[in-house]
């Protein structure tokens, strides 16, 4: 039986040199950081790890490096969707190699499906290079332009996908969203990926949630957590309204999210580098601004703390 994932699993940042060459070297260090902060889980190579800006080669040296460095306390996600089912697959049957815990697989996005039916086909094809492997599907529409029910989805594979363990859904359709969680008797892991909703998403019943924001508030999320477990309701309200401040302070640096938060790494002493083109990295007046705005929020006083190894 696959164990599922609960509490938080951090989307990790793939770390570059200066140049935007692969720097592995990081990792090691990146996930005992993850794992003396409360996270549970990596989900690497993703939207957060730029994994569709990576070769197939770095994506499977990313993969290893993490998988390396995994325990009980800190499992891995590899991330497998491709525009290239091939691709996908040998990512697939790498992840099971190495030991990773699941896989996951968004949507193709250039030549998409144009049903539930034809997703269910891609991603029966995908799973099925790791036939041990737990499969999760990445339910991503912003990024994909992929939208159809979520709980159709369950159906249609329900015995197409033997491996089908869940869905990584990263979207605010909270009714579609409930759906998956009650869809026949609550067989399926369905992981919550909107931080800026956590608290909507387990009043919704998520029991776990994959985030880019976990990499360096996941102090935050875990009181917000449990204060929501406790039914302090108007604690967990004040937790979750302080993250979206956070979020809010990213997404207005005049670059992307991914590219500020990913600069807040190197603040908390985990340094991975630059965002990859057509990403733009913030310039030294942003992350000047960045630093001073998330000080006025408190940010430093409840982000992830870096331990001594």
């Amino acid at each position: 039986m696959h164990s599922r994932f609960r509490g938080l699993v951090a989307a990790p940042f793939t770390p570059f040199n200066a140049d935007r060459s692969l720097n592995l070297d990081v990792i090691p260090a990146y996930a005992r950081f993850l794992r003396d902060n409360g996270v549970g889980a990596a989900f690497v190579c993703g939207t957060t790890g730029e994994g569709l800006s990576l070769t197939l080669d770095e994506r499977l040296r990313v993969a290893e490096r993490w998988a390396a460095c995994a325990d009980e306390r800190l499992r891995v996600i590899v991330h497998v969707g491709h525009t290239c089912l091939e691709d996908a697959r040998t990512l697939t049957a790498h992840a099971a190699k190495i030991g990773a815990a699941a896989v996951s697989a968004l949507a193709p996005m250039f030549f998409k499906p144009r049903s539930n039916a034809e997703l269910v086909e891609w991603c029966a094809a995908v799973a099925s290079a790791a036939p041990s492997l737990p499969f999760y599907y990445y339910n991503i529409p912003s990024m994909t332009g992929v939208s159809f029910p979520v709980a159709d989805f369950l159906a249609r594979a329900a015995g197409r996908i033997p491996t089908l363990a869940g869905v990584k859904y990263t979207h605010e359709d909270l009714p579609d969203y409930r759906a998956c969680v009650a869809f026949d008797g609550g067989r399926h892991d369905i992981l919550f990926g909107r931080d800026e909703l956590l608290l909507e998403g387990t009043a919704a019943g998520a029991l776990g949630a994959v985030g880019s924001t976990y990499n360096y508030a996941a102090p935050i999320y875990l009181r917000l957590l449990d204060a929501r477990t406790a039914g302090r309701d108007a604690e967990a309200r004040t937790l979750q309204d302080t993250a979206i401040k956070m979020i809010a302070i990213c997404n207005g640096m005049g670059v992307t999210h991914l590219a500020a938060s990913k600069s807040v790494m190197a603040m908390l002493g985990i340094d991975c580098g630059p965002v990859r083109l057509p990403l733009i990295q913030p310039d030294a007046t942003q992350l000047t601004t960045l630093r001073a705005k998330l000080t006025d929020l408190g940010f430093f006083d409840f982000a992830c703390r870096l331990s001594q190894p």
